[in-house]
């Protein structure tokens, strides 16, 4: 996975789908994902990273919004705090957000099992 942007507190990566971005920022106190996304590759690496750096400081994901781009990772980080932006919260269609998700993995399914 590409890393557009490094240093020693913000890691941006990039997406092989649409470049869309996941952003991993690091203070003393907490780490902060912000939209993880797309491939189940990618997620593994955001994980990866996040592990290798998170020292048993608390996880936060950001959603900047409920695309489902934007959401497609959350499964991979079930322990985190969730921060999401109102017009996220207030999304009147959660369900169909939800089916997109579905509807995308079932569409284009991706095995990482060799």
């Amino acid at each position: 996975m590409k890393v557009q942007f490094a240093d020693s507190n913000v890691r941006v990566f990039e997406s092989a789908l649409y470049r869309t971005t996941s952003t991993v920022l690091q203070t003393p106190d907490l780490v902060l994902l912000v939209d993880p996304n797309w491939l189940p590759e990618e997620v593994d690496v955001i994980k990866d990273y996040v592990n290798k750096i998170r020292n048993e400081r608390p996880l936060y994901l950001l959603f900047t919004h409920s695309d489902y781009d934007h959401i497609i990772g959350y499964g991979t980080f079930l322990d985190a705090k969730v921060i999401a932006s109102q017009a996220f919260v207030e999304n009147a269609d959660k369900e169909a957000i939800v089916k997109q998700i579905k509807d995308w993995d079932a569409e284009y399914y991706i095995s990482t099992k060799l």
